[in-house]
């Protein structure tokens, strides 16, 4: 088992710790709807992090820490482990030039993903730039297809706005 830096649960269920570094690192997953064809209402849950309380979008200079990557994994994991049939989002957006590379490092992070759990990926063109989308959901859902369906057609729709 990898090193993980102890966190805290705050509050609001988002998970914190601090990196040897000394920088401060939120994992939040905050609660969204995604309606299907048949009508029905599905809840996700969008993966959110912050560095040091901001999203910046400038390109990361400090040194590479695995710790960072095992810890975080360990909380998405472990969502998974307490909360089997919800699903998990997760978007790079490329305001800044940068969303491809994230999306590199997410997909390697994502090999420390448990084996129960599955990563479908998407990439729409949005405002001159591309939206990379990923969705993770238990393999043995029994609603998986139709939220896959509603998944593609929510960044379809994105899309053709």
């Amino acid at each position: 088992m990898s090193l993980l830096y102890s966190f805290d649960v705050t509050e609001d269920g988002s998970y914190s710790f601090i990196s040897e570094q000394n920088h401060h690192y939120l994992i939040y997953f905050s609660e969204s709807t995604l309606p299907d064809s048949d009508g029905n209402i599905h809840i996700v849950y969008n993966l959110g992090f912050s560095r040091d309380g901001d999203h910046s979008s400038t390109p990361f200079s400090f040194k590479y820490d695995r710790i960072i990557r095992a810890t975080i994994m360990s909380i998405v994991n472990d969502f998974f482990n307490k909360n089997d049939h919800r699903v998990l989002i997760y978007f790079c957006f490329g305001d800044e030039g940068y969303s491809r590379q994230r999306k590199i490092v997410f997909n390697q992070w994502c090999g420390d993903l448990d084996l129960s759990v599955e990563k479908h990926d998407n990439v729409i063109p949005y405002e001159n730039t591309f939206v990379y989308g990923s969705l993770m959901i238990v393999r043995d859902n029994p609603l998986k297809q139709l939220i896959l369906t509603s998944f593609n057609k929510f960044l379809e729709d994105i899309y053709n706005k």
